[in-house]
């Protein structure tokens, strides 16, 4: 389907910046894609990884933990997630529903509230949302798999970080 000309964006996303997937075993995940096709090295951490870290989901503030890697390829940063502790959350309902793989792409944002606000108008909704491994950043899960088939995670990084290093502290 060609999309109508005319036609405005409620929001324009420019470049992704991470691919996340879901996996049952971030170890052996991260193995394979290392000894198989040379991704990484990744970096590993638990979240929540601060006292100050929260989660919410569908506006509930909610126990979760789940365990993290991350390696640079090339301009994507590629995350696995390994849910480790609450159901009440995308990642541990993904992978019951459907075994793991590719979650979300994530979008940074200059204003994360203006661009929910707008997504809401249209009737896309936050499905979770929390403060981010990097200090100052927040994330928001957007509920778009029905609609898209994949979820749409939107971040905004405080102003003094990259967005890509992880905290050496964690």
């Amino acid at each position: 389907m060609e999309p109508e000309k005319g036609l405005r964006p409620v929001v324009e996303l420019k470049r992704p910046v991470q691919i996340g997937v879901v996996v049952r075993d971030l170890e052996q995940a991260s193995q394979l894609l290392t000894s198989q096709f040379g991704i990484g090295p990744f970096s590993f951490i638990e979240w929540p990884s601060r006292a100050d870290s929260k989660y919410f989901y569908r506006g509930q503030e909610e126990h979760i933990k789940i365990r993290l890697a991350f390696a640079q390829v090339g301009p994507l940063e590629l995350e696995l997630i390994q849910p480790t502790e609450g159901e009440r959350n995308a990642y541990h309902e993904f992978l019951e529903e459907k075994g793991g793989g590719i979650h979300h792409l994530l979008f940074e944002v200059d204003d994360m509230d203006q661009v929910i606000h707008h997504l809401a108008k249209a009737g896309i909704e936050v499905l979770q949302t929390g403060t981010g491994i990097r200090p100052g950043t927040r994330w928001a899960l957007l509920d778009t798999q029905n609609l898209a088939g994949f979820f749409i995670e939107l971040r905004q990084r405080a102003p003094e970080c990259d967005g890509t290093s992880i905290p050496k502290d964690l």
